[in-house]
């Protein structure tokens, strides 16, 4: 004879176990979104900083700069980033 009390017993386990898959999965989505977050956040930065940097970098690869002129320019740039 199977009383309630049995039952019972089996629900309360398949509850719990869901409720832990369910919190563990919360847990790896808020590591993943902090995770992302942060590195969009560095990328971001760094992209913003360099980019003058980037941009006479590409102008002498073009050759529109002498090496005097990106040498010049390049410790100007270096110079006010250190101001900051």
């Amino acid at each position: 004879m199977m009383d309630g009390s049995t039952m019972m017993d089996g629900s309360m386990m398949g509850m719990m176990c869901m409720m832990m898959v369910l919190g563990l999965l919360l847990l790896i989505l808020a590591v993943g979104v902090s995770v992302y977050v942060v590195v969009r956040l560095l990328m971001r930065k760094s992209k913003v900083e360099d980019y003058p940097l980037m941009i006479l970098k590409e102008r002498y690869a073009k050759g529109e700069l002498s090496d005097e002129e990106f040498d010049h320019k390049r410790k100007l740039l270096e110079n006010s980033d250190k101001e900051r």
